[in-house]
């Protein structure tokens, strides 16, 4: 029933005021809309809406992840754009913070003002 539908992804943010030129400068998305609720950024033909409220608990957990092509190259442009990837002591990861899974694929995390956990993913060529 919804596998031809497009999806559209929630985040959450306390202050817009960050929260934009966050999304808009240093991750580079194009904002198409605000309103008195959200921001409602593009995302490869995706809509990111970034609801505001009033009390924001991040959680532990990735709540989104992008898709690259070259993920060494994408940590390093956004290193040099001040983003801070995260590291853990029960992954082993490189000195970028990038985790190489048992199959190959690449993970790396970072979080928005907010402290949302977001991250990057390089897939294994099939």
């Amino acid at each position: 029933m919804l596998n031809d539908k497009t999806i559209m992804a929630f985040l959450a943010t306390a202050d817009p005021a960050k929260a934009r030129p966050f999304y808009e400068n240093i991750l580079g998305l194009p904002l198409k809309r605000t309103d008195p609720y959200a921001m409602v950024f593009d995302s490869n033909g995706i809509e990111l809406r970034i609801t505001t409220v009033k009390d924001l608990q991040p959680v532990p957990y990735s709540v989104m992840s992008w898709i690259v092509p070259a993920i060494h190259d994408t940590v390093a442009g956004l290193s040099a754009k001040s983003v801070v990837f995260e590291k853990y002591s029960f992954f082993e990861q490189d000195a970028d913070g990038v985790w190489h899974s048992p199959d190959g694929t690449l993970v790396a995390w970072f979080k928005d003002p907010d402290g949302n956990l977001l991250s990057l993913t390089e897939f294994v060529a099939s």
